[in-house]
């Protein structure tokens, strides 16, 4: 009783900054995603670097992506029903051992384009739990008026991570190579684990033994759910079909365009990635400041407008460069200024849909709603890297990018026209 009330006296902390827990959950995600940043930016270009195929890169991010997609809506069922963080710093414990082994074996010139894989399948099914996990964790030890505070801090632990990690990646990949990042992401994944552990959270949610082994029924019951919660469930189809137009531009397009057409470094590309991350850092900081809205739907046709309005420029600015009338340093920045801009908007649409959804939806299905929400807006993100790196390797850049502003553009009108959008 008495523990349950300093619980609940820390959650009415004037500040969130002074909510142990959090700030705990905060510096713990930080320390393993800025592991993750370095360790993603550095696998991306030393396979795209030693096969010159982009189609071979995609394929590569396509199997972490679906094996993620495939076990979220089980990770969140998992989530629902035991204590989240113990899984959490499981999840955490587990990455750290397995990547540390595949990369000491490489030390030991055991090296093979297998082992690379092996480490995606493992990092995906554990970030399968690990996200829904932390991403309901949060209303349990943050109190309601805090929500968005905390959302926009946890947000920006990815732009923080992102901002250090890639350009960090860069340097430590040029300088020390892929073992070495091996490594580091191990080490940075066990630091996490052990702030994790520290966490105060009373685990509220109570499961009868005799439902636990049907998960295959919550499955179907927590889509039946979404889809009867139709504003939501449009959105998420929105999403699906967004990311199969977008992911290959930022996942596929963009490191060919610097690696193979620029002719840049590692550590230039790394300048882009960050600047996104600053830019949905200061999106973060000022979503923070807004006074909350109950309508969220003004944030997302804004966002959608100045994505499909970046890629035409992006268009135009690489179609300058194969023209020779820009040289590739200004091609950079450009892209630099593109990246920032984008990140702002990206904060602005996600942050609110985030709280939207934790305010809706239920504490004992909220582990599971999140997982299925993010498996459908994932769905088609393997499609779209996959016939992106084909497309890559067949058509010019400008005009692949030309055709994804149109397309994205005419999804974007569209959305203007449903009513049930309107409605959130």
């Amino acid at each position: 009783m008495n523990r349950e009330m300093e619980l609940k006296g820390e959650k009415r902390a004037g500040s969130i900054f002074l909510n142990k827990s959090f700030m705990l959950l905060f510096f713990g995600k930080l320390v393993s995603q800025l592991g993750d940043v370095i360790y993603n930016m550095a696998i991306g270009w030393y396979i795209l670097t030693i096969t010159k195929s982009a189609t071979q890169m995609s394929f590569y991010m396509a199997f972490g992506t679906i094996i993620y997609v495939v076990m979220s809506p089980f990770g969140g069922v998992i989530v629902d029903r035991y204590n989240r963080k113990h899984l959490m710093v499981w999840m955490d414990i587990i990455r750290g051992v397995s990547v540390a082994l595949i990369g000491i074996l490489m030390f030991f010139k055991i090296e093979s384009i297998w082992l690379l894989y092996l480490s995606s399948f493992i990092l995906s099914i554990c970030g399968a739990i690990f996200v829904p996990a932390s991403n309901s964790l949060v209303p349990s030890i943050v109190e309601d008026e805090h929500l968005t505070k905390a959302n926009s801090l946890t947000s920006s632990v990815n732009s923080l991570s992102n901002i250090f990690g890639i350009i960090v990646g860069g340097v430590l990949y040029a300088l020390l190579g892929i073992k070495f990042i091996f490594i580091l992401n191990a080490v940075s994944y066990i630091l996490s684990g052990i702030s994790e552990m520290f966490i105060e959270y009373n685990n509220k949610i109570n499961i009868n033994k005799a439902e636990e082994k049907h998960f295959i029924r919550d499955l179907i019951d927590t889509f039946k759910f979404i889809k009867n919660q139709k504003p939501v469930f449009i959105v998420m189809i929105a999403a699906t079909l967004i990311n199969f137009i977008i992911v290959p531009v930022f996942a596929v397009y963009l490191p060919y365009i610097f690696n193979q057409i620029a002719k840049t470094s590692a550590l230039e590309y790394s300048y882009v990635g960050a600047a996104e991350s600053i830019g949905f850092l200061l999106g973060a900081l000022i979503i923070s400041t807004i006074p909350q809205r109950d309508k969220i739907n003004g944030y997302l046709k804004i966002g959608m407008i100045v994505y499909c309005s970046l890629i035409f420029m992006a268009y135009l600015a690489v179609n300058s460069f194969i023209n020779g009338y820009i040289a590739s340093g200004v091609l950079v920045v450009i892209f630099i200024i593109f990246a920032l801009i984008l990140g702002v908007f990206s904060s602005i649409m996600n942050i609110p849909f985030g709280v939207f959804i934790q305010r809706k939806i239920p504490n004992e299905l909220l582990g599971r709603v999140s997982a299925m929400l993010n498996t459908l807006s994932m769905a088609a993100m393997p499609l779209g890297m996959l016939f992106g790196g084909a497309l890559a390797d067949l058509l010019p850049m400008n005009l692949l990018l030309l055709f994804t502003s149109i397309v994205l553009s005419g999804l974007t009108v569209s959305l203007f026209f449903i009513k049930e959008i309107k409605s959130i």
